[in-house]
This record gives structure tokens, C-alpha cells and sequence, in this order.
């Protein structure tokens, strides 16, 4: 299964978070999306997601629009685990 990104833009206000992102990631390859901060790896993920609606453009898995696909078919591993420190473990997986 292939990721592609064609065209991927976003903008928050003024800021233009992503403009044209495009990238393509074969089959059986694993793939680093590093950069500095504010270079949109965030905003591409969350867009990937379906968390954020992208401006304009596409993503796709093996040919199939990211927002078609069944969310248990893959799976997002951020830098930061994103947990609450204030919350109990059952607490957080419900609200996961």
C-alpha cells in the first residue's frame, strides 16, 4: 500500500501552515517526516487523520482516499505520547 500526498494545502488564518505538499511513499518502505517546527508535519498528520479538512488536495492509501478507509486499518505513532497527566488510564482510553 502506497501513501500519496498530492497538492496538500492549509492555511490557519494568515498563516499558510502547508502549500503543495506533495509526496509519494512506495509499498514496504518506512518513511521519516521529520523538519523544524511549524513545517507542518503536524497539520499533515491531523489532516491525514481526518482530525483537521485540508484546504486543497489529496491523501491516499493504495489508491483509496484516506477518508474511506476503515480508521482501525492504520495507525499514528506521534513524538509525544499526548497523554493527560491528570487523567486515570481508563479515563484516557475512553476518551481515546
Amino acid at each position: 500500500m502506497s501513501l500519496v500526498i498530492d497538492g496538500l494545502s492549509k492555511r490557519f488564518g494568515r498563516i499558510q501552515a502547508l502549500d503543495g505538499l506533495s509526496l509519494e511513499i512506495p509499498a514496504g518502505h518506512i518513511f521519516g517526516f521529520l523538519g523544524a517546527n511549524g513545517a507542518g508535519k503536524t497539520t499533515t498528520m491531523r489532516i491525514a487523520l481526518g482530525v483537521l479538512r485540508a484546504d486543497a488536495g489529496t491523501i491516499s492509501w493504495g489508491g483509496v482516499d484516506h477518508r474511506r478507509l476503515r480508521r482501525s486499518a492504520w495507525g499514528y505513532l506521534p513524538e509525544a505520547r499526548g497523554l493527560y497527566p491528570k487523567m486515570t488510564v481508563l479515563d484516557q482510553l475512553v476518551f481515546f
